[in-house]
């Protein structure tokens, strides 16, 4: 049996391109003083409204440990908040402040760069297929990374 070529497989593929999507994501978020995790965390608060440190790290895709230093800085920051949940005593719900939500924001538009590179290769029509494409495959392994707007309860 002959060993396949690792460029015939979905995951390989999906692994290089994360790896090289990662790094210029990095060096466009380095400037405003974030990493990729808090960016996420501040992105999903502002759309999303108020979650949990372990909702937002399934949402972020990242492990609860990840999160919580990535929320530990923003909060040290005063980007983002700890209130205590309305109704469970034990979860602490995380929001947003005006300036993370600005710094957000600020972060979409040092993205916008990396994103033209990473459609560069398709037509007009095609980007939006991608978009899709990889939307779905995300909805299949990891539905909550979609938000609330994908059909999923805002559970803490």
């Amino acid at each position: 049996m002959t060993v396949k070529d690792p460029a015939e497989r979905i995951g390989y593929l999906v692994w290089q391109l994360s790896q090289a999507y990662a790094q210029r994501i990095e060096q466009a978020l380095r400037p405003l003083g974030l990493t990729q995790a808090q960016y996420s965390a501040l992105v999903r608060l502002s759309r999303d409204g108020a979650l949990s440190s372990a909702e937002l790290a399934r949402r972020c895709g990242v492990t609860a440990q990840s999160m919580g230093t990535a929320l530990r800085d923003l909060v040290e920051r005063g980007l983002v908040e700890r209130h205590a949940h309305a109704t469970h005593g034990k979860i602490i719900d995380m929001t947003v402040t005006d300036a993370g939500q600005a710094l957000a924001r600020r972060g979409e538009t040092a993205l916008e760069p990396c994103e033209r590179e990473a459609l560069e290769p398709f037509a007009p029509g095609e980007r939006e297929q991608v978009r899709a494409m990889l939307q779905r495959m995300l909805g299949a392994l990891n539905p909550r990374a979609l938000g609330p707007a994908a059909g999923h309860p805002h559970p803490n």
